[in-house]
């Protein structure tokens, strides 16, 4: 142990190979050594690049539930995130339409005082409100579609990113420089 501590001060001489001892990894020279740690960082690098850009699928299932076509949105699929979100504007505009079609008679309903008037105004109420209903049924499946979709998306988005970066990763181990070219393995 004091020999340690005295090869450490200044002035003495360090050995690398006799710290690291190489030759327990399998390394046999301080070059391979090197080029395991650079194959290391840049894996680790590789790593934390797809750790901060791959999408969280319970934060997108909740946008999804708060807003449909959300979730599709934050992971770029930009278009069925445009037709769900329209598909369901449009199906809950219709139920609010024919909801309020059917409030509209259902008000005359009871007001009216002549026999003839009620059964009108009621025959005229029953087939709004129950389109409203259909819309309304119509549109939370729609909504429930969005959020369990939103599942499979997140996953594919997550497994192109690693895609991505897993052929950037392999792209890197085939070098050409002024020296040559030098293939990874």
């Amino acid at each position: 142990m004091a020999t340690f501590l005295i090869d450490l001060l200044p002035g003495a001489e360090f050995d690398l190979r006799k710290f690291t001892e190489p030759e327990k990894y399998g390394w046999n020279s301080l070059q391979e050594y090197r080029d395991a740690r650079e194959n290391l960082q840049e894996r680790v690098r590789l790593l934390q690049y797809y750790d901060d850009n791959k999408q969280s699928v319970r934060k997108n299932v909740i946008k999804s539930l708060i807003v449909p076509g959300w979730g599709h949105f934050a992971v770029g699929n930009y278009t069925k995130g445009q037709i769900i979100l329209a598909l369901e504007l449009t199906i809950m505009g219709a139920s609010i339409y024919y909801y309020d079609r059917a409030m509209f008679y259902y008000d005359k309903y009871k007001k009216a005082e002549y026999i003839g008037d009620i059964n009108q105004y009621y025959n005229n109420a029953k087939d709004p409100f129950l389109y409203s209903q259909g819309f309304f049924v119509l549109g939370l499946l729609v909504w429930a579609y969005a959020a369990y979709d939103i599942i499979q998306v997140t996953e594919d988005y997550n497994e192109k990113l690693w895609g991505e970066i897993f052929f950037e990763y392999k792209q890197k181990k085939l070098e050409i420089t002024p020296q040559g070219i030098t293939i990874r393995f």
